[in-house]
């Protein structure tokens, strides 16, 4: 049997809006989950007066507002408050608290440009290929004179990004400067599996005539490439694929094309997904 939550306070009238999540909070229910979801990318300035003031003004909860402020007054601000606001809920096992506020430790003690970073990749893992790329394009305004090694991380991250949204070209772009930045085998794959879809068969052949220098990179490649393949064919996909075609053939042509619009409709709910913002 799973937990057993008891609300507390009320629906707020007006939500607390997290302005660099963008998401609205209507409970304190909420604000916990978002919190234990989110502890990568929260800024600490996002949690102050503001929030404990809607806490109590929209939620009811006077007395955990007060609670939260006392915390803010800690050495640690962010770490307390969170420790004090999971404490008073009890939404959560300790065990859990207790990532959670080292999370936000480690973020409290970290510079804005690792916290950019962080957001990046949080939103790079968990499919939000547009805001990640919002991201990292911002920490790579303001890098200058920075480690390379940092920095081929960040380009490669980008590459994967645009790449997860079919962006090939920029993608390529952005692979190669990583390459050029850490000499990683990773980012020169990655490299050419962009140009791979950017340019046609025979212009990716006059490419790779003209850099010798890829030529290991592009063997490792191909090679993923058959093993890709192979996947492919044993596949739920290419299952659904064939049994499409089938229904085509055998006149059913109304089954095969609502078929293909299915799958279609999923595949673009899913991209819409990846690009929000």
């Amino acid at each position: 049997m799973g937990r057993v939550y008891l609300c507390l306070g009320k629906n707020a009238e007006v939500p607390y809006y997290f302005e660099r999540a963008r998401m609205h909070i209507w409970n304190v229910e909420e604000l916990c989950y978002f919190v234990r979801e989110n502890a990568w990318v929260l800024e600490p300035a996002l949690l102050g007066n503001e929030l404990a003031d809607w806490i109590s003004q929209q939620c009811g909860l006077t007395e955990l507002s007060g609670i939260l402020k006392k915390a803010m007054q800690e050495e640690k601000p962010v770490s307390s408050f969170v420790k004090a606001l999971y404490l008073y809920t009890g939404y959560f096992p300790l065990e859990e608290v207790g990532q959670v506020e080292k999370i936000l430790r480690i973020n409290e003690s970290s510079t804005e440009l690792e916290r950019t970073r962080a957001r990046g990749d949080y939103y790079l893992q968990n499919g939000r290929f547009a805001a990640a790329l919002q991201e990292y394009d911002t920490l790579l305004q303001g890098l200058t004179g920075m480690d390379p090694v940092f920095l081929g991380k960040v380009y490669h991250n980008r590459g994967v990004a645009c790449a997860q949204m079919f962006l090939f070209e920029q993608a390529a772009k952005a692979f190669e400067k990583a390459w050029k930045l850490t000499k990683s085998k990773a980012s020169a794959k990655q490299y050419l599996a962009a140009k791979r879809f950017e340019l046609g068969e025979q212009e990716y052949v006059n490419f790779l005539a003209e850099r010798p220098d890829l030529y290991e990179a592009s063997l490792t490649l191909e090679e993923e490439v058959r093993r890709c393949e192979g996947r492919w064919s044993q596949s739920d996909d290419a299952a659904y694929i064939l049994q499409a075609a089938e229904a085509r053939q055998d006149g059913a042509a109304h089954t095969s094309g609502q078929m293909v619009e299915d799958k279609i409709r999923i595949l673009q709910d899913e991209y819409r997904n990846h690009v929000a913002i």
